[in-house]
């Protein structure tokens, strides 16, 4: 995975870990092992070294016990090379992309109704005595080609996307997915927005086009998000050898979306969900979402998008609601969770106290001895010392006082978990209330309901249909924030 990418599931694991207090020293072989982005890396090493975690990269010979500005200095250059260093790979892999693109070749995937065919160099041998492939090209794949066409003249006679893509799912005809390697994504069968994409796409009409657009990351998000980059920079060429459709049909679907299209911004403004389980809810025969399909009814997504999903039961929202949160309010009002949490606290609260009187006998003696290193440290560093330079003696500070306040936060640890104590018999009727009030179709209580739920419910809720026509709801409710003990719910029947 990119080292620009803060989501890398090892990274965060090592967060949490950090922030559990199980980290005393990261060790890394440079700081690119953390980051390659400069704005994170610097967020999450500060973030480290107020958790009194030491860091220090081996190659780069950072350490983070070193001269504050010293160190501040030598991690922000070592940054921002790191960043560069991802730009410059980034630009000379579309460099040798463009390169390969001008002389026609292929730079893609593998779209439908093409295969992939290398060209070989015989005069050059690779790493393993094979001769050289030196590019792609693409040629075309008879049976594809057919459902290509075929695709292309039914939506010119009138068919829509979902008709067309629930006439192959009926016939079995493989998707562009089916042979995908994904294993959490749902893959087979064809939905409506695989169909769009086929029809709108030129290259069916012999066009090759590359460099046309370009994805960014949000600095926001994290997520990144496509960008269409001007024509002077579309590498293109035209190949008949390539062409499935005429020119005139595929102006005719053009033209046919162009007449379909509706002028209204609101319509494409996107957003956050409206209601509350929108995108909580997933069909245990395919992996989709399950998405209102009209106002008051939830479908599986691959169902209404072309029938790729043989789950064709409809439940209402308001009975889904109650279904499912009915289970939440229950577990939230349990009397015995709330008394398990005051009890697990409590206990925890008199294990701490028992650490700390047992450690208030040795705390003010070692103190005072803290006390009296700082004193003639600094006292040397002021004066000069001929053994030690002024950096190396400020190191010795930092740490001795790093040390001090590690010892003195560790006295006001109890009251504040005796203030969190007195909370928790309110923490769950808090959370109902949030969740009720995301009900009345208020985006902002319906985002703020919806955290709660995602909280609550990590693994969202599971619908399967069963033989008899029924429709039954599967959760693991885990109130993580309220209690670390979890409970399993049992399946409720819609």
């Amino acid at each position: 995975m990119s080292g620009a990418d803060c989501n890398r599931p090892q990274y965060q694991a090592m967060l949490a870990a950090a922030s559990r207090g199980e980290i005393d020293i990261l060790l890394i072989d440079d700081l690119s092992r953390l980051s390659r982005d400069q704005v994170e890396s610097e967020r999450v090493i500060r973030r480290l070294e107020f958790l009194g975690i030491r860091i220090i990269a081996v190659t780069d010979g950072y350490d983070s016990e070193t001269k504050a500005a010293t160190r501040k200095i030598h991690r922000g250059v070592k940054n921002l090379i790191n960043e560069m260093r991802l730009d410059e790979l980034r630009e000379q892999v579309h460099r040798g992309l463009t390169g390969q693109a001008m002389k026609n070749y292929w730079c893609g995937g593998r779209p439908y109704g093409y295969r992939l065919k290398p060209i070989l160099d015989p005069s050059q041998n690779d790493a393993y005595g094979n001769p050289a492939r030196i590019g792609t090209v693409l040629e075309l794949d008879p049976e594809q080609a057919d459902i290509v066409r075929e695709i292309f003249e039914s939506y010119a006679r009138g068919f829509s996307h979902f008709s067309i893509a629930r006439s192959l799912n009926e016939r079995g005809i493989p998707s562009p997915g089916s042979t995908w390697k994904r294993q959490v994504r749902r893959c087979r069968g064809w939905v409506g927005s695989a169909v769009r994409v086929i029809l709108m796409n030129p290259l069916y009409t012999g066009l090759v086009r590359w460099n046309v657009s370009q994805f960014l990351r949000d600095p926001d998000s994290g997520k990144y998000k496509r960008r269409r980059r001007s024509r002077d920079e579309w590498v293109s060429h035209r190949d008949e050898a390539l062409r499935i459709i005429s020119d005139e049909l595929f102006e005719q679907v053009q033209e046919r979306f162009r007449s379909r299209a509706n002028p209204d911004k609101r319509l494409r403004t996107g957003g956050k969900a409206k209601y509350l389980l929108s995108g909580l809810m997933y069909c245990e025969s395919c992996g989709s979402n399950y998405v209102l399909g009209d106002r008051e009814k939830y479908v599986c997504s691959s169902y209404m998008n072309g029938r790729a999903c043989a789950n064709d039961i409809r439940v209402r929202r308001d009975t889904a609601e109650a279904v499912v949160l009915q289970r939440v309010r229950d577990q939230l009002r349990e009397p015995a969770r709330v008394a398990a949490m005051i009890s697990e606290m409590q206990n925890h609260l008199a294990s701490l106290l028992r650490e700390q009187a047992a450690k208030s006998r040795e705390a003010p003696q070692e103190l005072k001895d803290l006390d009296s290193r700082l004193e003639r440290l600094r006292r040397r560093l002021r004066d000069g010392d001929p053994d030690m330079a002024a950096d190396e003696l400020q190191a010795a500070i930092e740490r001795a006082e790093a040390k001090r306040r590690q010892l003195v936060a560790g006295f006001r640890e109890g009251a504040e978990v005796a203030r969190v104590l007195s909370t928790i018999p309110r923490a769950a009727e808090l959370c109902e209330e949030r969740i009720a009030l995301g009900l009345h179709g208020d985006p902002q209580a319906c985002e703020e309901a919806r955290v709660i739920l995602r909280s609550l419910i990590p693994d969202r809720i599971q619908l399967s249909r069963k033989e008899d026509g029924s429709l039954w709801a599967h959760c693991a409710f885990q109130p993580a924030a309220l209690l670390a003990t979890g409970s399993r719910g049992r399946g409720d029947r819609i």
